[in-house]
């Protein structure tokens, strides 16, 4: 039911159901940065490896001199030499 509310609502305002939900949705801007929505955290954080918590796993970025550079309660931007994005 709340999965059917929350489609009819992104529907009804024409905005993605990632932005309601608690569906990890990422963005890779180019190789030098990332931005994950509707994580639960950092649970890794290396100059070579960030490891970020999402609702049903996890998000790995790997690289070289990688850097949080925002961080809010829904949105999480690293900059960076980024080589591999997993999804775990």
């Amino acid at each position: 039911m709340k999965k059917h509310f929350t489609n009819t609502v992104s529907d009804k305002l024409a905005i993605p159901s990632e932005t309601l939900s608690e569906t990890p949705f990422v963005i890779l801007r180019g190789k030098r940065r990332v931005c994950i929505e509707n994580h639960r955290g950092v649970t890794q954080y290396e100059d070579t490896l960030v490891q970020v918590a999402v609702k049903h796993g996890s998000i790995r970025i790997a690289g070289f001199g990688l850097s949080i550079v925002s961080m809010s309660k829904n949105t999480l931007e690293i900059c960076g030499t980024i080589r591999a994005v997993e999804l775990e």
